[in-house]
This record gives C-alpha cells, structure tokens and sequence, in this order.
C-alpha cells in the first residue's frame, strides 16, 4: 500500500466474543499492512478514566469516549497520515455511533484534499499526482448464540490462567445480551461486509480471511443475493438473543 494516496481506514464492528480482536490482529500481521496503526476504545477509556471499566462509566461518559476516539482517529489521518488504521468498535446505533464515524471521515477527506489544494499553489512543495482519498470500510463479525457461550468459557479460564491482557471490560453473557438488545443493523450509512464467524474450523477460517482481504484491498467479495442472506441472519442472531 506505500506509495499511493489511499488511506484505508478498517472498523473490526460485531458484539463481544465476536471475533474482532482476532481478525484484526491478523490483518495488521500482513506484511501489505505492516505500517498500519490501531486506535483501540479500550485504550482511550483506560487514557481518561483509569482502571474504571465500561460498565463502570456513564452513558454521558461513553458519548465522550467515542467522540474522543473518533477525534484521535481523525488527528492521525490528517497529521500522520499513515497508509491504514485498524480500529475495533461495536458501532451500536445509528445516530450515536454510525452516522458520527461516517461524518468524521467525510470531515478528515475534505481536510485532507483541502490541505493538498493549499500544497499545490506552494511554489517550494512537488505537485500531487493523485488526491488524498479515506477509504472506509467496516466489517461486521457475528455469530451464533452457541458459539457466543463458548467463547465466555474459552475467554473466563483465559482470564484464570493469564489475567487481563486485552484490557477488555466484558467477559460474561450479560454484557453481549446488552449489547445485542441496542445494536442496530443493517447500517444505513454505509455498507458493511458481513462474515460468521461461527464456523472455526479450518477451512471456514481461511474463508472468512480471504473474503476480508479482498474488502480490504476494494472489492465486495460476495453478491447481492449473499449479502442480503447474511444481513438477515446477523438479524435473526440479535433477535433471538434479545428474547432471552
């Protein structure tokens, strides 16, 4: 990815237990993504409220923290400018969450072209060749209710033997049921690549990786009809989770 102006910015969105701390981990372990950067929520909670944990903040206070998160985001994008940036994030509700994410990479893309306008009448700079462009992308991870119970136990005797690595808040069922009954898909403001991550075998994971390598690298691995298919069945998995 060096050498071009796009800027690839990666959401790994989907409730706990999903999988998003795995496939991007995996992601930023290609070598065709090796100078890209993170911006964990996890990390800027810890940077404004100590050891307090999600469950511990307000609702206020999580307002604040994705808009402090989007802001770092967008500091690097225009600043740093690195070639991609992978970033975990659930993404629940459109208004609050959604919309906010779109709107700051349409605010970065016009600071961004904005500032290479203002570049190119400087007589000292070299003329662009191409314009800057956010290319934004999210991928949504779910999975089954099954595999959600096994994920906890797999994640609680983690917790026993290593302890908190990850810096994460939720480890139990309650905080996906919670999460499941105000996450709202499919997403209306841009569109998603949706992988079930049920499936851990194998031959399904080396599936669901080059499906997402292709979304990283531009393209729409899978057609309308397929699509469709796993927007319904994200739907029908937070349904059911929601009448427990």
């Amino acid at each position: 990815m060096e050498g071009n102006n796009r800027l690839l910015v990666v959401v790994f969105s989907g409730l706990v237990f999903s999988g998003k701390s795995f496939f991007r981990n995996w992601a930023m372990g290609l070598s065709e993504f090796q100078n890209a950067q993170t911006v964990a929520m996890d990390d800027i909670r810890k940077l404004l409220w100590g050891n307090k944990s999600d469950t511990d903040i307000t609702k206020t206070e999580h307002i604040f923290k994705n808009e402090a998160t989007r802001f770092e985001v967008k500091r690097r994008l225009i600043i740093e400018r690195p070639p991609a940036m992978f970033l975990e994030s659930v993404m629940l509700t459109r208004e609050a969450h959604q919309k906010p994410f779109v709107e700051m990479i349409d605010s970065a893309n016009w600071y961004l072209q904005t500032i290479e306008k203002e570049e190119a009448n400087r007589d000292d700079l070299p003329p662009s060749k191409q314009s800057i462009k956010i290319d934004f992308r999210c991928i949504y991870l779910y999975c089954n209710l099954e595999t959600v119970r096994r994920r906890i136990q797999y994640r609680l005797r983690e917790l026993e033997v290593s302890g908190n690595k990850s810096n994460a808040s939720v480890f139990d069922s309650e905080g996906f049921l919670r999460g499941a009954k105000q996450i709202e898909i499919p997403p209306v403001h841009y569109t998603p690549l949706y992988i079930n991550t049920s499936d851990e075998s194998p031959h399904a994971l080396e599936k669901q990786r080059q499906e997402i390598l292709l979304f990283l690298r531009g393209e729409m691995p899978i057609g309308t009809e397929e699509h469709q298919r796993r927007s319904d069945e994200a739907v029908m998995i937070l349904n059911q989770a929601c009448k427990l």
